[in-house]
C-alpha cells in the first residue's frame, strides 16, 4: 500500500514538474489608474523611494519593529536603492535604474535567494489628468517551480498594484495644485547695489511709489557714474511680517562684481546656491498669490528657505502699459 502511495505521489510530481514547463516562463503585470493631478505630483512619489513607504502594499504586511529599511547613497532618481528585511517580507534590494523626469522610473528587485525582477513606472500627462501605469516583470527561465510560484504570486502582485495606485492617487490629489510656473534651479552669483528701505506696508500704494522713487535714484547715479546694469532690476525682501503685511527691502540693480559705483554705494552679493523660482505673470498687486503658492511648494518638497528672496522685474512698467504682459521671476533660496 505504502509502496503505491510513494508511486502514485511521484507520478504527481513529474506531472506537476511537466506540466510547469508548458506554463509562461515570465510573469507580467500591469494595472493602471487616472490620477487627477500633474505628472509632477505623481512622478515624485515614485522616484523618491522614501515615498514608497507611504504607498507600498508589502510595508503592510510587517508589524511595526518587524522590519528595517536602510537607504542607499541616495534616495531619489537613478542610482537610488534601498534594502528591506522584514519578519514576513523578506530580504532584498530595490535599485532605480533610470529616472527621465515626469514620464518614468525605471528599477530593479533583487529578492534575496529567490531572483530578480524588474519594474517600471509611468505616468502620461492627459488633459488636466495623469494616467499612471505600474508594470513588473520576473523571468522564470526554465525552472518549473518557479513558474507555478508565479501562477499564485501573480494575483498577490495585482492587489499589491491597485492598492498602490489608490494610495499614490491619494497622495498626489491631495497636494497642492499650482496656477503658476514653479521649478527648482542653481542661481549664480548676483552682483548688486541698492538702496534699502525698512518697515514698507506691502498692501499699500506706498510701496510702488517707494520703489519708483528709488530706482529712478539708483539709475540716475548709476549713469552719471557711467556704470552699466547686468540685467533686470530686482527687489530684495530682507524681512517679512505676516501679520502687519510690513517688510524690509533692498531695491537693487545687478552690476559687474569690479563696478567702480558710486561712493555711497557698495557693491554687494546674493550668494549662488539653489532656489525655487516662480515666474509671475501681471499686474504686480497680484504677486501675493504667487508667493503663497512658492511657499506651500516648499513645504510640499520638505525644504527650508535658506536667505531672502527676491524678485526680478523682466517687464519695465514705464514702457509696457500692459499690466497683463508684465513678467516677473521670483526666487526663494532653498536648502
Amino acid at each position: 500500500m505504502l509502496k503505491k502511495i510513494l508511486i502514485g505521489l511521484a507520478v504527481l510530481i513529474v506531472a506537476l514538474l511537466l506540466i510547469g514547463f508548458l506554463l509562461p516562463g515570465k510573469m507580467e503585470v500591469s494595472k493602471t489608474t487616472m490620477v487627477n493631478a500633474s505628472a509632477e505630483a505623481v512622478f515624485e512619489e515614485l522616484n523618491d523611494l522614501r515615498n514608497w513607504q507611504e504607498w507600498q502594499y508589502w510595508n503592510t504586511l510587517d508589524k511595526p519593529g518587524e522590519s528595517t529599511i536602510t537607504y542607499g547613497e541616495k534616495s531619489a532618481g537613478t542610482g537610488a536603492s534601498y534594502t528591506w528585511d522584514g519578519k514576513n517580507t523578506g530580504k532584498g534590494k530595490i535599485t532605480i535604474t533610470e529616472s527621465i523626469p515626469n514620464k518614468s522610473v525605471a528599477s530593479d528587485i533583487e529578492f534575496t535567494g529567490s531572483g530578480s525582477a524588474k519594474g517600471l513606472y509611468t505616468v502620461e500627462p492627459q488633459g488636466d489628468s495623469t494616467k499612471t501605469t505600474l508594470n513588473f516583470s520576473f523571468d522564470n527561465g526554465m525552472n518549473p517551480i518557479g513558474r507555478w510560484i508565479s501562477v499564485f504570486m501573480k494575483g498577490e502582485i495585482e492587489r499589491a498594484f491597485d492598492y498602490g495606485l489608490q494610495k499614490i492617487k491619494e497622495r498626489a490629489e491631495a497636494k497642492p495644485k499650482f496656477t503658476v510656473d514653479i521649478t527648482e534651479v542653481t542661481t549664480p552669483v548676483v552682483y548688486y547695489v541698492g538702496i534699502e528701505s525698512k518697515g514698507v506696508i506691502a498692501t499699500s500704494n506706498e510701496v510702488n511709489e517707494l520703489m519708483t522713487k528709488t530706482y529712478g535714484q539708483i539709475a540716475t547715479d548709476l549713469n552719471k557714474a557711467k556704470v552699466p546694469t547686468t540685467g533686470a532690476p530686482f527687489c530684495l525682501i530682507t524681512k517679512w511680517d505676516d501679520a502687519t503685511k510690513q517688510m524690509d527691502m533692498i531695491c537693487a540693480f545687478p552690476v559687474d562684481e569690479k563696478a567702480k559705483v558710486p561712493s555711497k554705494y557698495k557693491v554687494q552679493q546674493i550668494p549662488a546656491g539653489n532656489a525655487v523660482k516662480a515666474i509671475h505673470r501681471g499686474d504686480y498687486r497680484a504677486m501675493e498669490k504667487t508667493h503663497i503658492q512658492i511657499n506651500q511648494y516648499i513645504g510640499m518638497k520638505q525644504l527650508s528657505i535658506n536667505g531672502a528672496p527676491w524678485e526680478s522685474y523682466l517687464t519695465d512698467p514705464m514702457i509696457e502699459k500692459d499690466t497683463t504682459s508684465w513678467v516677473t521671476e521670483i526666487y526663494y533660496p532653498v536648502q
